[in-house]
Order: structure tokens, then sequence, then C-alpha cells
């Protein structure tokens, strides 16, 4: 069979810390370094992890998992790191002053040389809402005025705004990103979501979304190539009714052909389906990767790259 060359496709990493319960070989400064390190070295362009700050017993048992800090532990692949980006995949951006997001955010892009994606979601966790104490019903409004904020707060310019919890008046923000303006990657399969994008973001990143799961993770079911690729029109299509020239980044998945580092992996068909996946407008490729030690993710990542990457 001729193999599919992968394009411009670019791969993102998930570290292996979003479990429960969580592997604790893998939770040391050393197992990250050594994940990123290895992400890099077999050609990834980016790693990333999820946010969870206290999710509840019950979600956990019912298949969430648990999660580091986000931009601690991406810090700590930057320090390992020359070149790999850091996502968030993702943040909910109305857990936090939207303030001290700014910061967070500017100081890792800083001193990883404007290595930062800024993976945003408006989160769907109600428990998790109030054990931060942000009101539920306000994550929408919250995540729109951040974004907003955000921006304004980077540029490096004094800063006078009335937010719903927050008042900024004569304010500078300081040091700036290294990055303008900073990659925000929205997460949703709305589509309020896929405006947001159009309008104020660099990167779209849909989930798979079975119908089944659809309530419980309060986004519009996602199965089928079919209908990503409705979704991707309904993007450039609104992108396009705003005057939007730039491109947009779009990060998958694909779930057809297991994890690397598992029985079911199947390489052949993986190339072929990120060709599908491109030729409708994805430009960013989640790879999953297995493996119970150390050792058995970094042989992983470097499987990946020589069967995958490396056709790019």
């Amino acid at each position: 069979m001729a193999i599919e060359k992968t394009g411009g496709m670019k791969f993102s990493f998930g570290l292996p810390l979003m479990a429960h319960p969580q592997n604790p070989e893998f939770l040391t400064a050393e197992a990250v370094s050594e994940f990123a390190r290895a992400a890099e070295s077999a050609g990834f362009d980016s790693c990333s992890l999820t946010e969870h700050p206290l999710p509840n017993d019950r979600w956990l048992a019912s298949g969430g998992h648990d999660a580091l800090d986000p931009f601690v532990a991406l810090a700590v692949a930057a320090g390992a790191t020359a070149r790999l980006r850091l996502l968030t995949n993702l943040t909910p951006v109305p857990y936090r002053n939207p303030a001290i997001l700014a910061k967070t955010v500017a100081t890792l892009d800083r001193l990883s040389g404007g290595r930062v994606i800024l993976g945003a979601g408006v989160g769907y966790l109600l428990s998790e809402f109030e054990a931060v104490g942000v009101d539920f019903d306000q994550r929408n409004a919250l995540f729109d005025e951040s974004l907003e904020v955000m921006r304004l707060i980077w540029s490096g310019e004094t800063v006078n705004y009335q937010g719903l919890n927050f008042t900024i008046t004569d304010s500078t923000g300081l040091p700036t990103p290294v990055q303008s303006p900073v990659p925000v990657w929205i997460g949703g399969n709305s589509k309020l979501s896929r405006r947001r994008v159009a309008e104020k973001a660099q990167g779209w990143m849909p989930m798979p979304n079975p119908a089944a799961l659809a309530s419980r993770r309060r986004s519009a079911h996602l199965e089928t190539l079919d209908e990503l690729a409705e979704m991707i029109a309904y993007l450039h299509d609104h992108a396009a009714s705003v005057g939007r020239t730039e491109p947009i980044d779009i990060k998958y998945m694909d779930l057809e052909v297991g994890a690397v580092g598992t029985p079911g992996w199947n390489a052949d068909l993986h190339l072929e389906n990120i060709a599908a996946q491109a030729a409708i407008g994805v430009t960013a490729m989640a790879a999953l990767i297995a493996g119970d030690t150390r050792s058995q993710i970094v042989e992983s990542l470097h499987q990946y790259g020589e069967e995958i990457i490396a056709y790019r």
C-alpha cells in the first residue's frame, strides 16, 4: 500500500497525567521532563495537559480523571525542551480571575520563549464551579469578558475595565508575553464555540462526543468525519461572514486506530485518516500514546515519530 503523506499536519502529545488513579511513576518533574524531551525528539509540535482543580468523587468514579495544574507541569516541560509548544487542553477560563490567568500565561510564554498555546474552554463540571466559587450560570459571559480583558492586559498598555465581578482601574500588566497575539484555541463542539473561534481565536479544538455523552459534557455530539466536515464548514462560513482572513488551526484526533503501544494500533489506517482529516481542514492531530511505565511511553513516542510524523 502507498504511504499517505501527512502534509503540514501538526502533532500533539497529551502528557499521560490525566487518569484516575494516577500512576505515581509519572508524577515527578523527571518524568514530565523525560516525556517532553522524547516528544520533541520524535518530532511532535506540542505537548498538552488539561485542568481539573478539584473534580468530585462521583465524576471520578464514572470515568473522570485527575490532573496536575497545567501551567506548572507545562513549565517543567518548557525547561526540558527548546522547541516544543505548550498547550493547555484545556483550561476552563471562568475558573480563574482574568488578571491572574493573564499573568500566568504571560509568565509561561515569556520564560518559554514564546511557546504557549492557551487552549480555552467554558467548562462543564458543575461541582467544580461550586468548589472554586464561580457562578455556573455566568460561565459564558465570564469566558467572553476574560478573553477580551486578557488581550488588553497582554498589550502592555494601561487597562481600565469593568467586569462582572472585578474592576480594573489604570493598571498595567508587565512583562508582556513574547507572542502577540498569544494563540488561543477554543474547545467545544457547539455553534457558539465555533463563532467565538472565528471572531476572536486562532484555533478550534473539537472533541469526539458520542450522543450518549453529549448531555454530560454539555457539548454537541460529534462521531463521524462527515459531521466534523459540516462543523468546519460552519466555522469557515462564519469566519467569512465577519471578514476574517487569517487561517484557523483545527486540532482533532483519530479514535479508529488504537493507541501506539497497544495491540490495536494501525499505523497505515492512521496515515489514511490523517490525510482525510487534513482534506477537510484539520491542521493538528492529537496522538494516542499508551504505556504503563516511563520507558514504554518514551518508546511509544519514538514509534509514533518514526511511523507517522516522519511522513509529514
